[in-house]
């Protein structure tokens, strides 16, 4: 019985550490055409700069292994938003204990287990730079992990910002 408990909370905690992502784009618009990139974040009061800068440097460098260069004059914005709330997953397990023979006499028993965890949702749009319009977006929510030293908390940056702008077309060469 401890064995199966154990299953259940592990499946419940790895469940909860994965990152989903839904990428959604304007399909009319000619992406290989695209040369040049820049990212821009309007920091908003008591907005965390080292995390804020964690994101630009892993979403500079993805863009960059895709092909692309970064500059002043260039075709696509890229702006992120995000956001952390705090979460509870509530789960009820039912079981069955005395059971006899042809499911004769015993009960039914019922546990109640809350998880509390920080939910994270971070949000890439790509702007066309002509058009001020959102030519692409990527969404992902996970559940946000703590990382203990700088580099830990800069590779789990760029891990995520990877994740989420995996489907993001590269550049023909």
């Amino acid at each position: 019985m401890k064995y199966f408990l154990s299953i259940v909370f592990a499946f419940i905690f790895v469940g909860c550490s994965t990152l989903e992502v839904q990428n959604d784009y304007d399909d009319k618009y000619d992406f290989s055409k695209v040369e040049k990139f820049v990212v821009k974040h309007n920091v908003k009061e008591g907005e965390n700069t080292l995390l804020n800068d964690r994101i630009t440097d892993a979403l500079q460098s993805v863009l960059s292994s895709k092909g692309y260069k970064k500059s002043a004059d260039a075709n696509l914005i890229f702006v992120y938003h995000y956001n952390v709330k705090d979460k509870v997953d509530i789960r009820t397990d039912y079981q069955m204990v005395g059971v006899r023979r042809y499911g004769y006499g015993g009960g039914m028993v019922a546990s109640t287990n809350s998880y509390e965890y920080k939910e994270g949702t971070i949000i890439i749009d790509a702007l066309d730079s002509k058009t001020n319009k959102i030519v692409y977006r990527s969404v992902g929510v996970l559940e946000v992990q703590q990382k203990d030293t700088p580099k830990e908390r800069r590779e789990y940056v760029f891990k995520i910002i990877s994740k989420i702008m995996e489907k993001f077309p590269k550049r023909p060469l």
